[in-house]
């Protein structure tokens, strides 16, 4: 049995800076994974020049993509946007060998998704608070106006070993939200609706869940499912077996859950708080990451916050019940992930610096305080 091997993603917290982060503290770190223990071991790091914000694992070419989640380029002084690279994954040792590089065409690239044949990377763009000021000259005198970085979906073909080429296609998106930071649009999440050519993006500045449909090398807008005003759609996922989408928003204590059709059509089937009633009303409430267990009896909400984990059953039709909130001691949880074998959650902490692991209960429910494993600024993490 080969061993498992963990990749975490360090990032910058916070607004991204114009400016580069500083080498030596940021990049991969790549760890061993015991199945049986949960032990994290750390064997080494690539890239320390990268700021980390989403790793995409392509089984099919073993092959790892890192998005720098960035406003400048490497030969610009500012701006330019952030990068791709794409690293081949040694499966005896986990070592990394960078085999392409690319920019992202667009400001701070979030998350990216393969579509169903592996033959496209299609990046989303969460984009930059900072705008443009311009005049412009109406019939009733001069305005000003501001405008800010693009955010886009932008498609990318891949050679057969996995490198990245140029792009074939981008799609801008032009939403605005109910609250004073949502001037534009966000795109914080992308994922493609299985068994169908479609795909959906949370965006964050628009209030909204955008659906496009891949055609060849290009993506068609289908419709946009309005989210409630200054919700902040953040994060979705699908579910394994049944036509159904999940949703998490920034800014309100939601989780959404939608049943699809291949046409496109999505009918809300729950819409609820995301703590188990036990615990209470939770404030100061931001959720950011999502995992679903394989046999899709379990998903698992991260609540920054209260630094808390909400366990919800998913019913027979796929609607969500919170179980279970408790408390995790971490500071900014931000990504979530399950063992390969699922029987090990894992929490990637930005703040505290930290991996926590706990074994999961016949229940599905985390076992004791957790195991920890010190990992630089880690942000988001994936298993290969």
């Amino acid at each position: 049995m080969r061993p498992a091997f963990l990749y975490v993603g360090s990032r910058r917290k916070g607004p991204s800076s114009w400016s580069p982060p500083p080498a030596g503290e940021f990049g991969i770190g790549i760890h061993r994974f015991d199945c049986e223990t949960g032990a994290v071991t750390a064997v080494g790091r690539v890239a320390p020049e990268l700021s980390v914000g989403y790793l995409l694992h392509d089984a099919r070419r073993g092959v790892l993509y890192a998005l720098h989640e960035a406003m400048t380029l490497p030969d610009r002084k500012r701006g330019g946007g952030g990068m791709i690279a794409a690293f081949r994954i040694d499966p005896e040792t986990g070592a990394l060998t960078e085999i392409s590089r690319s920019p992202s065409f667009g400001t701070l690239p979030c998350h990216a998704t393969l579509d169903a044949e592996g033959r496209h990377l299609l990046v989303v763009h969460h984009t930059g608070h900072t705008p443009v000021t311009r005049t412009r000259n109406t019939a009733q005198g001069y305005e000003i106006v501001l405008e800010y970085d693009e955010a886009a979906t932008v498609m990318f073909p891949l050679d057969d070993a996995g490198r990245i080429q140029p792009p074939c296609h981008v799609r801008p998106h032009d939403g605005r939200g109910a609250l004073p930071d949502q001037t534009h649009s966000q795109l914080h999440c992308i994922r493609q609706l299985p068994g169908t050519e479609l795909f959906a993006i949370c965006d964050k500045g628009g209030d909204q869940v955008a659906l496009l449909r891949q055609a060849g090398e290009t993506l068609r807008p289908v419709r946009d499912i309005p989210a409630p005003p200054g919700s902040s759609p953040r994060s979705c996922l699908t579910h394994p077996r049944l036509p159904v989408l999940y949703a998490n928003f920034e800014t309100a204590p939601l989780l959404h859950a939608y049943r699809w059709s291949a046409d496109g059509k999505m009918q809300r089937i729950a819409a609820i708080a995301p703590w188990a009633p036990s615990a209470g009303p939770q404030s100061a409430l931001m959720p950011s990451d999502m995992a679903i267990s394989a046999d899709g009896s379990r998903l698992y909400l991260l609540l920054r916050g209260p630094e808390a984990l909400t366990t919800c059953l998913l019913h027979p039709d796929g609607r969500p019940e919170p179980i279970d909130t408790r408390p995790l001691h971490v500071d900014n949880p931000r990504a979530i992930a399950l063992s390969p074998d699922g029987a090990h959650l894992l929490v990637a902490a930005v703040v505290s610096q930290e991996v926590a692991v706990w074994p999961l209960n016949k229940d599905g429910l985390p076992i004791g305080e957790g195991r920890r494993q010190p990992c630089a600024h880690a942000g988001c993490m994936t298993f290969a």
